[in-house]
């Protein structure tokens, strides 16, 4: 494997060049005796005043107050220079014919000399300064050959070519190494991709995939730059890549996204192309034998600039108004405290009773956590896994098993509350409500995959509902399950959703319930109040496997990659560089 050395800081700077225009002052006019004095006091006066004229004028395109570009500078460190790694192809793949010589090093065998091999390059990398996301709407082509008038996100940047960096040989000692600026002309292959994890829907949960690469639309340009500076040569990203940058020399480029969904509020641009470093590392399975070729069984990673930006809220009035740059995980920690907030508040609002109906019920909120199998499911967070049901067919086994029947309306109540209970009683009726023919045929054939008929509806609902909720969490697709829902419970088919959320809120709050902690900050604190108000929880909890769980019981499946995700940067950190491997 390559050896993974530590980046160089670059954190984004202000470029102080592109401060906006100072005002030139005018020296004073002097006092000149006699009947010239007014005469040449006028020509000075208006030639000076030519030449603050000339001076203010600006030159090339308009300049940039300061702090309105933000610059990240090129990694200068040459880190990347020099990897270290065996060569698995020979290593593992001839490892049958290893042997030690009598006479020789180890190191002298083919397999020897296979390890710990060096691979010095030139790593170059791009100074990258940009101007926060924003929205433009213009007309873009339509396949019916028209014009269309659409939303579209851009990012204004500028590159730079810096120079390069070699590893070569302090003279005189062989064994140390030094880096050496190098000057070559790079050429910039931009790959900009928009990426989300926030979820849109109550199905998606708190994390979802998105991503939109940028395109090519010339359409657009005349508009971007109309908005930005008349005067700028802005390049697309085809355009970017005609040419080699030379040396010191500088470019403005422009990356467009088309659809996006205007729900986004919080995001990442993730920018490949602006270094030749990379990394590799074999596959997951990756079988090397003495006939393969170097590389076949590897992966490989360039490294990528990201940037993190959020938006305030889904204003589609504004569209010109500029993304406020973020941090990784401030989506994170925002969902996390909304969360407990949520549960905190939860038993106010309604006449639910979270401690108190799982009692009743005979359960505690361990019964209620998501399989282990749903829980590693959602750690891939890619908007594919739907939630787990298992939570509630537990809730409906406990309130089916209440005796007598007429006590299960007030259970439901104190566990779920006033609005729980009717969305609940909504789920069992649409199991039964009559139907179209059609409609109604459909849903006679989908009963029967779950092993349920009309008639064991009719006469044990509660049971009839376990067994339908036990048949769609075995459904491993979103599209499939919400379609199975919707043949089932017709109009009530949105129940569902509904009642896994207020599962997951009543789990949390018999959590929450059972800390002692002053709740008044939390509820008027905000989401990053509560946020840190349950870290302390968690962290103040010794037990490692209870601390897990309860991250689970508080969080849902999604807990373990929401806390890993708030809490593996520092907040004010708005941009990383990262090897992604691409499956």
């Amino acid at each position: 494997m390559p050896m993974q050395s530590a980046a160089a800081d670059r954190r984004p700077t202000t470029d102080p060049s592109l401060a906006g225009p100072r005002a030139v002052d005018r020296p004073a006019a002097p006092r000149l005796p006699g009947r010239a004095g007014p005469v040449l006091m006028a020509a000075l006066v208006a030639a000076l005043g030519g030449v603050a004229v000339r001076a203010a004028q600006p030159t090339g395109y308009r300049q940039l107050a300061p702090g309105v570009l933000t610059v990240i500078p090129a990694d200068r460190s040459g880190d990347d220079a020099l990897l270290r790694a065996d060569i698995p192809e020979i290593t593992v793949g001839l490892a049958d014919i290893a042997w030690e010589p009598k006479q020789a090093p180890v190191g002298a065998t083919l397999v020897g000399r296979g390890r710990t091999i060096d691979f010095p390059r030139d790593i170059w990398c791009l100074e990258f300064a940009f101007k926060p996301p924003r929205q433009i709407d213009v007309d873009v082509p339509a396949p019916n050959l028209r014009m269309q008038r659409k939303r579209l996100w851009y990012l204004l940047y500028r590159v730079k070519n810096t120079g390069a960096r070699r590893i070569v040989m302090e003279e005189g000692d062989a064994t140390r190494l030094a880096s050496e600026p190098v000057e070559k002309p790079v050429r910039f292959l931009p790959h900009l991709v928009l990426e989300s994890t926030e979820g849109l829907s109550s199905a998606e949960g708190a994390l979802a995939y998105r991503a939109y690469l940028d395109r090519v639309i010339p359409s657009a340009l005349a508009a971007i730059r109309e908005r930005e500076d008349a005067r700028l040569d802005i390049h697309d990203s085809a355009r970017m890549s005609e040419r080699e940058l030379a040396p010191g020399e500088e470019r403005w480029g422009v990356a467009t996204w088309e659809d996006v969904d205007p729900r986004i509020d919080f995001f990442s641009i993730y920018v490949r192309g602006l270094t030749n470093a990379i990394r590799w590392r074999p596959r997951a399975d990756a079988a090397f034998a003495r006939d393969d070729v170097p590389g076949a069984g590897e992966e490989h990673a360039l490294e990528s600039l990201r940037l993190d930006f959020w938006r305030p809220g889904d204003d589609v009035t504004t569209p010109d108004e500029e993304a406020s740059v973020g941090h990784a995980g401030m989506y994170e920690r925002r969902v996390i405290g909304n969360r407990v907030i949520q549960a905190l508040s939860r038993p106010g609002q309604t006449t639910a009773s979270p401690a108190a109906g799982l009692e009743r019920l005979g359960l505690t909120w361990e019964d209620l956590l998501d399989p282990p199998a749903a829980i590693e499911a959602a750690t891939r967070v890619d908007g594919e896994a739907p939630p787990s049901l298992a939570p509630l067919g537990r809730v409906v086994k406990a309130i089916a098993a209440v005796q007598p029947p007429a006590a299960r309306p007030l259970a439901t109540e104190t566990l779920l509350g006033d609005l729980g209970r009717e969305r609940f009683e909504d789920l069992v009726r649409g199991l039964s409500m009559p139907l179209p023919a059609e409609q109604a045929a459909l849903r006679q054939g989908l009963l029967e995959q779950c092993g349920v008929s009309a008639d064991d509806v009719a006469a044990r609902p509660l049971e009839s509902l376990g067994k339908v909720i036990a048949a769609l969490d075995a459904t491993p697709s979103a599209a499939r399950r919400r379609s199975a829902a919707g043949g089932l419970f017709g109009t009530a088919a949105v129940r569902l959703d509904e009642l896994v959320r207020e599962v997951d809120l009543v789990r949390a709050g018999a959590i929450l319930a059972g800390m002692d902690f002053d709740r008044r900050p939390v509820l008027s604190g905000g989401a990053l109040t509560a946020y840190d108000t349950f870290r302390t929880l968690v962290d103040d909890e010794p037990d490692a496997d209870r601390r897990a769980r309860m991250v689970a019981g508080l969080l849902g499946a999604e807990g373990p990659t929401l806390l890993g995700a708030a809490a593996s940067v520092t907040e004010g950190v708005d941009h990383a560089w990262v090897f992604r491997y691409e499956r």
